[in-house]
Order: structure tokens, then C-alpha cells, then sequence
């Protein structure tokens, strides 16, 4: 969940170099009204993790969100890899995101369970 929330506030930060305090204030509230649903894809993609070139799943979930956005996408790069191209109307620098998704088998060796909070 750290890392969600760093995700947001990091993209929040870009996005409001230079804007006034009421665009920062809009930006904010975006970000706190979708982290809900951030949080709840992180979960559902941890319990049902993928091992690398099988993350079927996921990418299908990645694909449907980016699409759903309108974002132009490119599925099975790599096999099971997923990219979005958002495309601006003016030439300049390009800024690319990377982010892994498959999962490692991980086995708990104890019988305490921890609620997420």
C-alpha cells in the first residue's frame, strides 16, 4: 500500500509543478477519491498472484482499465506484457512508467494471519 499511496502522491506532485493552489487542491481531491479503488486492485491482484510470462490475469485487468480511459493499448509485448501509449498533441520529452507485475511464490510458515488494514 506504501507504494500505492507514494505512486499517487508522486504523480500528484508532477502534475501540479507550477499550477496554482486550487489545481493542486483538485489534483488532491482526484487522488483521494480514486485511492479506494487503487487500494482494492492492489489487493485483488495480491491474492491472485502470477508467476513471470503467466500473469494472464493481470494484464487483462491492466488492459480493460487503460482502455477504458481511452488510452491506446498494446497487449502480449514480451507475452504477457501490457503498455498504454498516451500521446500528447505537442513534440517534446516523452516520460515512460514501468512497473512489474507478476508475483513470487511466496509461503507463509506460521498461523497467524494479520488482517489488512
Amino acid at each position: 500500500m506504501k507504494n500505492t499511496l507514494l505512486l499517487l502522491l508522486f504523480l500528484c506532485s508532477i502534475s501540479t509543478y507550477g499550477q496554482s493552489d486550487k489545481a493542486r487542491l483538485a489534483i488532491k481531491a482526484k487522488a483521494t477519491e480514486i485511492e479506494k479503488k487503487v487500494i482494492a486492485w492492489r489487493r485483488d491482484i495480491h491474492e491472485h498472484p502470477e508467476l513471470g510470462n503467466r500473469e494472464f490475469r493481470t494484464a487483462e485487468l491492466i488492459a480493460k482499465h487503460l482502455q477504458s480511459l481511452g488510452i491506446e493499448v498494446k497487449t502480449g509485448v514480451g507475452k504477457t506484457g501490457v503498455v498504454g501509449l498516451l500521446k500528447g498533441s505537442l513534440p517534446g520529452p516523452v516520460v515512460a512508467l514501468r512497473a512489474d507485475m507478476d508475483a513470487l511464490p511466496v509461503y507463509e510458515k506460521n498461523d497467524c494471519l494479520m488482517p489488512l488494514k
